[in-house]
């Protein structure tokens, strides 16, 4: 892959990380008034987008040429 290749693909990762964090988000804390639980964990999904959107946001400025390790 070619250089802005990987910028795109992890930008484009990125935007989805944070678009599914967000709606995760509003479903979590969306009022819900049925007895019955909710099926799918939308916190742990918020969490996990908010957590591989950080890894991703490390990558890009790792590909712009910064070095953020040792």
């Amino acid at each position: 892959m070619t250089q802005s290749q990987d910028i795109t693909l992890t930008l484009t990762a990125l935007a989805f990380c944070a678009i599914m964090g967000v709606i995760g988000f509003k479903r979590h804390f969306a009022p819900h008034d049925k007895l019955s639980p909710r099926m799918v964990p939308w916190m742990i999904i918020s969490l996990g987008c908010i957590a591989t959107g950080f890894m991703l946001f490390v990558h890009f400025i790792n590909l712009l040429g910064f070095q953020t390790g040792r």
